[in-house]
């Protein structure tokens, strides 16, 4: 009987024990492995890791606004203040300094020939003009009125497309930090700003380059790394990754992860540029912990300037000004 019982137990520790070992050998064919990968990856990104501008100087370059009762004013247009002013033109950038606004966003696209112009793809398609920027020469858009077909456009005076060149003349003679924010990049268009980099000492001082691709960021801050960069993180992108990851958090946390802890420190990244809906205390959190700094876009009612300025601490980018809070209560108050 105690023979019997002997025997059973063992046999049941020895069928247990063959389970285990085979769970353990399934999961060595992929685990193991994927560790051993990501493990590698961190160490090569030890090598060619790009250092961060300083902390001051990126600092500098984001607080130039006026300062009201000892706190700083967080209003930041984007798209040049594309509900107050035809975007990217000189009357959005004239209105954004008549504000003390002195941190402005615009876009940067590059024509079929190789010409870097201050131009959104949107305003194209306002004159049924479907084609993407890169896909027209510059000769096509010399006698293009940016402000003809806004819906305040009527406001304005005529104006042409705004070039790189005549943008760099006008950073000369007012004091303003532009984020340049390019949709679309190739080898052409870094190539022509880093030769601008070399050319123009203001590059590095009163610019911040800012688009999707990792890999144009880091190409530039490779050449120059005292350039400040911003990663924009394109709420399309992450919504597909959403629908990719949808049947595991887990998956979205670490591609999320992957974004944070490997990429930013690599290509060097001072600023993070995360839409409204993908944006909370913990992801802000996350991002501070890298050293990186995250800007909320997308940021138009008054209700919600004031969550961001006073309850997460946030800086934003909007598209106007007349619904800043700060502006709103002076007005009442005079």
């Amino acid at each position: 009987m105690i023979y019997q019982l002997f025997w059973f137990l063992t046999t049941c520790f020895t069928f247990l024990f063959n389970a285990l070992w085979l769970c353990c050998n399934f999961a060595s064919v992929g685990i193991p492995w994927l560790m051993l990968l990501f493990f590698l990856v961190c160490i090569a990104s030890k090598f060619v890791k790009l250092k961060c501008p300083a902390g001051e100087v990126v600092q500098s370059m984001l607080h130039r606004s006026e300062k009201e009762v000892g706190s700083e004013v967080l209003y930041w247009p984007i798209l040049g203040g594309a509900f107050d002013a035809p975007e990217n033109s000189l009357a959005a950038i004239n209105h954004c300094l008549s504000q003390k606004c002195f941190n402005i966003l615009l876009d940067l696209s590059i024509t079929n020939d190789g010409h870097l112009v201050v131009l959104h793809r949107s305003t194209l398609e306002k004159a049924n003009i479907n084609l993407p920027v890169h896909g027209l020469k510059l000769n096509a858009l010399e006698n293009f009125n940016i402000t003809e077909h806004h819906p305040l456009g009527q406001h304005f005076q005529p104006e042409k497309v705004l070039t790189f060149e005549r943008l760099l003349k006008l950073l000369e003679t007012n004091e303003l930090t532009v984020f340049l924010l390019a949709s679309h990049t190739n080898a052409k268009m870094v190539e022509i700003l880093q030769e601008a980099i070399g050319k123009n000492s203001l590059f590095t001082k009163r610019i911040v380059f800012c688009c999707s691709s990792p890999v144009a960021i880091y190409q530039l801050r490779q050449h120059c790394p005292d350039l400040v960069c911003g990663l924009w993180m394109d709420k399309l992108t992450l919504s597909r990754a959403q629908q990719y990851f949808s049947a595991s958090t887990i998956l979205m946390s670490v591609y999320g992860a992957i974004f944070r802890n490997i990429i930013a420190p690599v290509i060097g990244i001072s600023l993070v540029f995360i839409h409204k809906d993908e944006f909370n205390a913990q992801i802000s959190t996350l991002w501070h912990n890298v050293g990186v700094r995250p800007i909320v876009y997308k940021i138009n009612s008054p209700n919600e300037k004031r969550y961001f300025q006073q309850v997460t601490k946030t800086q934003y980018l909007t598209d106007s000004l007349r619904s800043e809070p700060q502006i709103i209560f002076k007005s009442k108050r005079h």
